[in-house]
């Protein structure tokens, strides 16, 4: 039997933050901080079939209501070469928006409210290779960063299901991702 409650207490300990019991539909809800940013760790369930959605916030004292430079949406092709083109025939997969580095739109689907931001994002140095380790870490199925806000990651896998040191790793590269977002973006 998993522990919950050991598991939230070991992540509030990794984020030296806290576990918030009175959040508002939310059996699991950790928040604390990742490299000086606030990082909140939820989900609906513990367990089977609800996953977990990890939040990095970069500018928590920008305007909400200015627009924002780069907001972007990156998931994971699930069809890829002949098969994808056949799924793409059958509307099983859009085509997305291509962002222009042929191997990440190959891998991809990512759709952006701004080409030239959101391609200068992707081949900021590292970004590529944070974005690839964590659909590796995690096979999140999708991911969403707002220049103004921060980022979220959403994994299908339940927080019972979940490593210790993959949510540990998890957190640092979107922490990582977070402040090339803070400081160029």
């Amino acid at each position: 039997m998993i522990d919950t409650k050991a598991k939230m207490e070991a992540i509030a300990e990794m984020l030296e933050g806290k576990i918030i019991e009175d959040a508002v539909g939310l059996e699991v809800c950790v928040k604390g901080a990742i490299l000086g940013f606030p990082a909140t760790l939820q989900a609906l369930r513990a367990g089977f079939p609800f996953g977990v959605t990890y939040v990095v916030e970069v500018n928590v004292l920008e305007d909400p209501n200015q627009e924002d430079p780069l907001n972007l949406t990156v998931m994971p092709r699930y069809a890829k070469g002949i098969f994808g083109f056949l799924t793409r025939i059958f509307l099983l997969e859009s085509k997305g928006q291509k962002v222009g580095d042929k191997k990440f739109d190959n891998s991809y689907l990512c759709s952006f409210n701004q080409h030239t931001v959101a391609e200068r994002f992707i081949k900021y140095p590292h970004v590529i290779e944070k974005i690839e380790q964590l659909n590796t870490l995690t096979k999140f199925s999708e991911m969403g960063v707002k220049s103004k806000a921060g980022l979220y990651l959403s994994q299908p896998t339940n927080f019972n299901a979940c490593d210790l040191d993959s949510m540990r790793v998890t957190f640092k590269l979107m922490g990582e991702i977070g402040q090339v977002l803070f400081e160029a973006f």
